[in-house]
């Protein structure tokens, strides 16, 4: 592979290959980071609701530098990729190639640059924003990207095992205008909350959110679209969200593992497209899954926490839509709440 990508898959390579350098280099500061002291979870609230918001990667005694470098880091990867992504959408034209163009370029190096001052900025002053906010505020905004995408590829893949929903055409032009905007702040916001420590968790999240930046970087080029790529990104948060509930040791690895695959089985599959045997294989195999890890591991009544997960992604895809065409009626944008969908169904990028 050439040492600058020429193409959009040769950057999407790029960006595989630097997350797992990424990668090797957080696990290289070992050590090097037990300088600093940490907070302490506090033993008077012991409690699911604050273990859950308690972040322990984060310094017992933040000074003003500690907050300042992963602020100012913040806001400015995320002015300056606003900015790349208004080039695109205002200066580019909206052909779909494998060539990568300038905006793409700049869109790159953007992410890489401030990729490794983070690094830098984990090794020398550790913290990262989750010092200043709550820990939740990080997983609303994978969450909010995660819906969006199911909404936007509706059109392609369907919503429940293929079978398409149908919303106004304006309500996807909508996404596609302001999807990048929505999609970068959520993965450098979350990107910022942490700081480059290792863990198994961490590593996992820290490589999806380097494909989501490399998948923003590449507007407007066929690799955009690409239906395996962009399902990698979205099935990235089942082990990250996985492991992460095992090291909370809360019981939560149920919810968050096969909620996560429950969305796999009823919608991202359903990208690609598999013969009905083999559909029916993976339906067997994962009710016989349910079957022995609810009849032999837990009680089969706590089966419901399967559907937590995908109850709220799939809701927050219709509440979002409900919400745009009452906005998008009252700016008088649309001039009815009638739906008034194309009869051939298009491309997110179309």
């Amino acid at each position: 592979m050439q040492l600058i990508p020429r193409t959009d898959r040769q950057a999407a390579n790029f960006g595989i290959i630097f997350s797992v350098i990424v990668c090797l280099a957080i696990i290289a500061l070992g050590t090097f980071l037990l300088r600093f002291e940490l907070g302490v979870e506090d033993p008077e609230a012991p409690d699911m609701f604050m273990a859950l918001a308690f972040y322990k990667w984060q310094l017992a005694n933040p000074d003003f530098w500690s907050r300042a470098t992963a602020w100012v880091g913040f806001a400015l990867h995320n002015l300056l990729v606003w900015i790349t992504i208004y080039w695109a959408v205002e200066k580019t034209p909206r052909k779909y190639t494998e060539e990568l163009k300038p905006v793409n370029y700049w869109a790159l190096g953007v992410n890489v640059v401030f990729i490794i001052l983070h690094y830098l900025q984990t090794a020398f002053f550790y913290d990262g924003t989750a010092q200043d906010v709550p820990s939740w505020t990080a997983q609303f905004t994978v969450i909010m990207m995660l819906f969006i995408i199911l909404a936007m590829e509706n059109r392609r893949r369907g919503l429940f095992f293929g079978k398409k929903i149908t919303f106004r055409e304006e309500f996807y032009r909508w996404m596609r205008d302001y999807h990048g905007y929505a999609f970068s702040f959520a993965v450098i916001y979350t990107f910022w909350f942490h700081p480059m420590v290792f863990t198994w968790g961490h590593l996992l999240g820290f490589v999806q959110v380097i494909l989501v930046m490399i998948q923003g970087s590449l507007m407007f080029t066929r690799m955009h679209l690409n239906k395996p790529w962009i399902v990698l990104i979205e099935v990235m948060v089942l082990p990250h969200a996985a492991i992460v509930a095992i090291d909370q040791g809360l019981g939560l690895v149920n919810m968050f593992a096969l909620g996560f695959l429950t969305m796999f089985i009823v919608t991202q599959m359903h990208a690609f497209r598999l013969k009905p045997w083999i559909k029916t294989a993976v339906y067997a195999g994962f009710i016989l899954t349910l079957l022995i890890g609810y009849g032999l591991g837990k009680p089969f009544y706590q089966v419901n926490e399967v559907i937590r997960i995908p109850f709220i992604e799939y809701g927050m895809v219709f509440i979002t839509y409900w919400l745009w065409l009452l906005f998008a009626r009252l700016l008088g944008k649309i001039d009815s709440f009638r739906v008034n969908e194309p009869p051939a169904a298009a491309a997110i990028g179309d």
